[in-house]
């Protein structure tokens, strides 16, 4: 719980009196058995109205015994998103029409600006509300999913005895809205976008586009995961879909090859592969000392420098990676192939993303690769003459 002080004056945060430390210690201890309660299939009695927030809590209890990765981003969006106005309410209150008007707001608010300014204690930033018909359709969809988080911890709520009788699946999500416009670059907005780059941006950037490895895959990598012999590069902290790290060695194409080749000569292995080096730490002068690589949202700013220099329509840089996986499926590469490339456990996601690629570039990889039979030659085979019956 923290460090055992007994010569400095308790302040309530991080020294504690003996009886502060015992109520931090019970609550923590309460914290703790009615996670172990739940896993086991039990009812943790409670006091009062059983509130959304404390469906919550236990939800996330539960999920943290068990292992459950992205606990600490499923929290920050319920914190962000549903908490402020169902948190208080009784779950047995809850009603479907209740929830469906909560989802249906959520789809007309503002954007909000995440990360870096929430961690640093600024104030939130909101953008303004959904104007375009892809705006709309995304925040539609961050709905949705939003949704599922919330049915999900009711759904949990009610297993263990809390709001039964409640049919929240009559709350239906918005259709037709998953599917994103991908935007891919072409090889000519590629080569303006990398020249825009400073050079330890652009170093990064071409690492994107011969991998299509996530931005957080390329911050971690060393000198030492690329095998000039094999030619390939291990990805050792990739992520895994539904939780976890799944490493992966992804093949380089012989122009990646030598360009990992001359990055990476002459280098420690244990030094970071992409660094960060003189560029602004997310669009500010300063730095951080001890530390030269790419840290959480730093290639924001500067990608959005670099499209503009390079005269390219804004991208996020995860966009790199999806213009990675394009031109491999446009060039017939097997949505097998593809989805190991990224480090997917199927091809779902690909499909998903890049199946309309995939008939022309079906077409063109079966007339390229299929066999010649040798059969096709004409005049090797004569129709039959059939013979006309005699009349009696």
């Amino acid at each position: 719980m923290g460090t055992a002080d007994d010569f400095m004056d308790a302040d309530g945060i991080k020294i504690l009196t003996f009886t502060q430390a015992s109520k931090a210690a019970q609550a923590k201890f309460t914290e703790w058995s009615r996670a172990a309660v739940l896993v086991a299939g039990g009812e943790v009695p409670h006091e009062g109205p059983y509130t959304v927030a404390d469906v919550w809590r236990d939800y996330l209890a539960d999920a943290r015994v068990r292992g459950v990765h992205g606990v600490r981003i499923m929290d920050q969006i319920a914190q962000a998103h549903i908490l402020p106005e169902l948190g208080a309410m009784d779950v047995t209150a809850l009603t479907p029409r209740r929830v469906q008007r909560w989802h249906q707001e959520l789809a007309q608010q503002p954007r909000r600006r995440t990360g870096r300014a929430r961690r640093e204690g600024e104030e939130v930033i909101f953008q303004e509300k959904p104007a375009t018909d892809d705006e709309r359709r995304a925040r539609r969809d961050t709905a949705n999913r939003i949704l599922t988080n919330l049915k999900a911890a009711l759904n949990f709520a009610q297993r263990h005895g809390h709001g039964r009788g409640v049919n929240w699946s009559e709350v239906k999500p918005f259709r037709n809205v998953s599917q994103a416009r991908v935007r891919f670059l072409s090889v000519e907005e590629q080569q303006r976008l990398v020249n825009a780059c400073p050079p330890e941006f652009r170093a990064l950037v071409q690492g994107a586009l011969f991998t299509g490895a996530r931005y957080g895959e390329l911050t971690k990598l060393q000198v030492r995961d690329f095998n000039a012999q094999a030619g390939t590069l291990f990805i050792q902290f990739g992520k895994a879909k539904g939780g976890g790290y799944k490493p992966r060695h992804v093949a380089l194409t012989e122009e990646g090859q030598r360009w990992f080749v001359s990055h990476s000569t002459g280098r420690r292995g244990d030094e970071l592969m992409f660094r960060r080096g003189s560029v602004a730490r997310s669009g500010r002068k300063e730095a951080l000392s001890g530390f030269d690589g790419w840290a959480a949202y730093d290639e924001v700013h500067a990608m959005e420098l670099a499209c503009e220099a390079g005269q390219v329509d804004k991208v996020t840089f995860h966009e790199l990676r999806h213009t990675y996986a394009s031109g491999l499926v446009n060039r017939g590469v097997p949505l097998a192939f593809v989805a190991e490339q990224l480090g997917h456990s199927d091809i779902r996601m690909v499909q998903k993303h890049y199946g309309h690629l995939a008939p022309s570039a079906k077409a063109e990889a079966i007339r390229s690769l299929a066999p010649v039979l040798g059969i096709g030659g004409l005049g090797v085979v004569q129709p039959l003459e059939i013979a006309k019956p005699v009349s009696g």
